[in-house]
């Protein structure tokens, strides 16, 4: 029998494995490279773009400003104090009251009857007094019987009284003058005791009351002045004076409240008007000649507060003291002078040695000329006609050479 071959086993030569393992390290020498190169690149910090201004010097003014809104401090709704039928309504909303005017009436059968029977009982009380003292004087009737009919006489006094007053109140009367600003009922309805009837405000005493800071407390003061400008109704401000301020502080809020009184030129249709919204604006004091920035340049850190300013290609990070602030702009006390170099945007981020770039508002960077507009073409200029006989020749050749062929 023929015995099959052993299988042959092929080993790889030197050669081959020398070339592979040169391959593996070159691959693995390529991807350490990449790798550096981008660490390299990340190691690369690239500068921030930033927009240099210059601290100027100029005055400043500190303005406290809050919300309010306008209310009289003469307003008072009128009630009715008895029971029955309104008539004689005889105002409207808008009409002008004279203090203890007659505003309404009150039907005042039921009063007229009880004012009767009192002064009736008040009669009989008088007739039987009289004639119980004269006994009592002359010594038949005693103290008791005396002092009884002295109490009946008292209380019908009273009694008297009493109708008197209700009768009385059947008139509805104002209780200053002003303006009738609400009316809450028709004529001929039916009321009672203690119904609301009309509203009666004094325009002479419109008020803004307004709520400051706590810190700002020793900054203002009576009779100081305030302006009042009106916010949803457009074209309504004035200058008012604090009338008050409270005494104390609120705890919860850390406000103090503050009343600032309108004059009267101020209200009325074309003024301002109860429940009108306005903004109060208090001045808490004024510099001249300080060194000012712009709100925006300012950093805070904590509870301090920094600016950044350029040094060559880098931001430097300086501290500074303020004082006064307006809406734009901050009163800087220490760290920087006026004509300094400050950084007024793009600070947002920055590290102090961070690199910058100087750019314009626009985002350019600086000294980079505008973009001219694009010139516009010139004209061909026109050839002279002599010059267009070589053209014509040139075309006329390849038909004299054709003829010719």
């Amino acid at each position: 029998m023929l015995s099959s071959p052993a299988p042959t086993r092929i080993r790889p030569s030197r050669h081959w494995l020398a070339l592979s393992l040169a391959l593996a390290l070159g691959c693995q020498a390529s991807a350490g490279g990449v790798e550096k190169k981008a660490a390299d690149a990340e190691v690369v910090e690239q500068p921030s773009p930033v927009v240099v201004g210059t601290v100027e010097r100029g005055a400043i003014t500190a303005t406290i400003s809050a919300a309010s809104t306008i209310e009289a401090e003469r307003q008072v709704t009128v009630h009715s104090e008895s029971v029955g039928r309104l008539v004689d309504l005889t105002v409207e909303e808008g009409d002008k009251v004279k203090e203890g005017q007659v505003l309404a009436r009150i039907r005042f059968d039921a009063q007229a009857n009880s004012l009767l029977r009192a002064n009736t009982s008040l009669a009989k009380a008088q007739t039987d007094f009289q004639r119980i003292e004269q006994l009592y004087n002359e010594r038949v009737l005693g103290h008791e019987e005396f002092q009884k009919a002295r109490n009946q006489l008292d209380i019908a006094e009273l009694d008297l009284r009493d109708r008197t007053r209700e009768m009385k109140n059947t008139k509805v009367t104002a209780p200053f003058s002003g303006t009738v600003t609400v009316r809450k009922v028709t004529e001929g309805g039916f009321v009672t005791n203690g119904a609301e009837l009309l509203q009666v405000t004094d325009f002479n005493t419109l008020v803004a009351r307004v709520f400051v800071p706590e810190k700002e407390l020793d900054r203002v003061k009576v009779g100081q002045e305030a302006l009042v400008l009106g916010k949803a109704a457009k074209g309504r401000k004035g200058v008012g004076k604090v009338l008050r301020i409270s005494p104390t502080v609120d705890a919860g809020t850390g406000t103090v409240k503050m009343t600032v009184a309108l004059p009267q030129e101020l209200a009325g249709a074309q003024g301002f008007l109860p429940g009108m919204y306005a903004e109060v604006t208090l001045t808490v004091d004024h510099r001249e000649d300080v060194a000012l920035v712009p709100k925006g340049a300012i950093v805070h850190d904590e509870e301090q507060t920094y600016v950044f300013v350029p040094e060559g290609e880098q931001a430097r990070r300086v501290r500074v003291e303020l004082g006064l602030q307006d809406a734009e702009r901050v009163e800087i006390l220490k760290g920087l002078g006026p004509g300094e170099a400050v950084i007024v945007a793009g600070q947002t981020g920055l590290k102090d040695g961070a690199k910058i770039a100087r750019v314009d508002m626009q985002g350019r960077p600086e000294g980079e000329a505008k973009p001219a507009d694009k010139p516009a073409d010139k004209p061909a200029e026109a050839k002279p006609a002599g010059d267009d006989k070589p053209a014509e020749a040139a075309a006329d050749a390849p038909k004299t050479a054709a003829k010719e062929g």
